[in-house]
C-alpha cells in the first residue's frame, strides 16, 4: 500500500488505508458525528440512501495547527449537506460531495485490522481533484493518528506537503491519459475463451518497431531478456525480473507483421500471443491481442499488463525516459471499463 492516493481517471482519485480494527469501531468513526468530529466533520447522517449527511467542518479543532492558512480562509466554518447514495454497514458509505462529485468509503476487514478505500469520482477539473486528494490524504492520516490512540499531527502541514505531491503526480498522470486517450483495448468472447486487444500508432517504422519485438540486443532496452531463438518452432525464455521466468514457443514469425507465440508463465496455464504490425505511412499501426484466457477478468489482467509493456516500447521508440509506476494503477482501472 502506497499512502499518495492513486489517479485512475480524469475526475477519480482512490486512497487506501489499513487500519487498527475491529471493522465497526472504523465504521463508528465514519459515521457518528462526535468520532468523526475528530478527524474530518461533525454531523449527523442518516444511513439509508436518500439519507441526509450534515458536515460540518472545523479545521481548528483537527489538531494543533489552529491557523487557517490565508488561501483556505474561505474554508472557515464551512457547512454543507450531503446525500446519501448507497449504505450497507458496516462496509460500504457513498455519499454526494460537493454538487456532481461523489465520494464512496468501502471497508474489509484484513485479520486484525481493516482496509479503507476512500474513492472521490466525477471531480468536475484538474483542480479538484489535486485539491480533493489532498484534503483526503491530509484527513485520513488524521483518523490513522485518532485510531492508534495518537496525539494527531498537524493537519495543514501534512495537507501543503500532500497538496504539492498530488500536483507533481497530476502532472505524470496528464501525459497517461493523453497517451490512454489514442490506444485502442477491446475484448473478444470466443466462446470458451477471451482475448484482449491492444492498438496502437506508433511513431517509428515498421522495421525499428519489429526489431524491438524479436532482435535480442533490441528487446532488454525496454522488455526483458531473452534467450533462444526467434524461428518458427523454437523457444524463447524471457526474463521478466519476475519470480518466475516466462516461456514462448514461436508459432508464427512473418517479418516485418506477424509475431505468434504461446505464452507461459511460470507453471500456470498456456496461452497465445500475437503480434500484427502494418506500416502507416512513416509509422506503425500496432494490435497485440493475448488468446485463451479463461474468463473476461482474466483478459483485461493480460490487457492491463500489455498496455504496460507497450508504453514502455512507446517511450524507448521515441527516446522518453521509461513510464513511472504511478500510472500503473490507472492502466488496471481502464481494463475494468472495457466491455466484455
Amino acid at each position: 500500500m502506497n499512502d499518495h492516493g492513486q489517479i485512475l481517471e480524469p475526475g477519480t482519485v482512490r486512497l487506501e488505508r489499513v487500519l487498527p480494527g475491529p471493522i465497526e469501531r472504523v465504521w463508528r468513526y465514519i459515521t457518528e458525528s462526535d468520532k468523526r468530529a475528530r478527524w474530518l466533520a461533525a454531523g449527523e447522517f442518516e444511513l439509508r440512501a436518500g439519507g441526509r449527511a450534515e458536515l460540518r467542518f472545523d479545521h481548528a479543532s483537527l489538531s494543533h495547527e489552529k491557523a487557517y492558512p490565508e488561501r483556505y480562509k474561505s474554508a472557515e466554518g464551512a457547512h454543507g449537506v450531503e446525500t446519501v447514495l448507497a449504505c450497507d454497514a458496516p462496509r460500504l458509505l457513498k455519499l454526494t460531495w460537493g454538487g456532481a462529485a461523489e465520494v464512496s468509503f468501502e471497508l474489509t476487514p484484513v485479520d486484525d485490522k481493516v482496509r479503507l478505500l476512500v474513492t472521490s469520482r466525477r471531480l468536475a477539473t484538474r483542480d479538484d481533484l489535486v485539491g480533493t486528494a489532498s484534503g483526503w490524504h491530509a484527513h485520513l492520516a488524521l483518523l490513522d493518528d485518532v485510531l492508534a490512540d495518537q496525539p494527531p499531527r498537524g493537519f495543514w502541514s501534512t495537507h501543503e506537503v500532500a497538496e504539492r505531491d498530488y500536483a507533481q503526480r497530476m502532472d505524470v498522470m496528464d501525459e497517461y491519459f493523453r497517451w490512454s486517450a489514442s490506444t485502442g483495448r477491446e475484448l473478444r468472447d470466443h466462446g470458451s475463451s477471451w482475448s484482449s486487444l491492444l492498438r496502437r500508432r506508433l511513431d517509428a517504422p515498421i522495421e525499428r518497431v519489429w526489431a524491438a519485438w524479436t532482435d535480442p540486443a533490441v528487446i532488454p532496452k525496454w522488455f526483458g531478456k531473452p534467450s533462444g531463438a526467434f524461428a518458427v518452432g523454437g523457444t524463447v525464455v524471457l526474463d521478466l525480473s519476475q519470480p518466475h521466468p516466462t516461456t514462448c514457443k514461436i508459432l508464427a514469425c512473418e517479418a516485418p507483421t506477424l509475431l505468434r507465440t504461446t505464452w507461459r508463465y511460470g507453471d500456470c496455464g498456456e496461452s497465445e500471443v500475437e503480434l500484427r504490425l502494418a506500416r502507416d505511412g512513416a509509422g506503425t499501426l500496432l494490435e497485440l491481442e493475448h488468446f485463451a484466457c479463461r474468463t473476461a477478468d482474466e483478459a483485461r489482467g493480460t490487457g492491463s499488463g500489455w498496455e504496460v509493456a507497450i508504453l514502455y516500447l512507446d517511450n524507448f521508440l521515441r527516446d522518453l525516459a521509461q513510464p513511472s509506476d504511478i500510472m500503473f494503477p490507472a492502466m488496471d482501472h481502464v481494463w475494468t471499463t472495457v466491455p466484455g
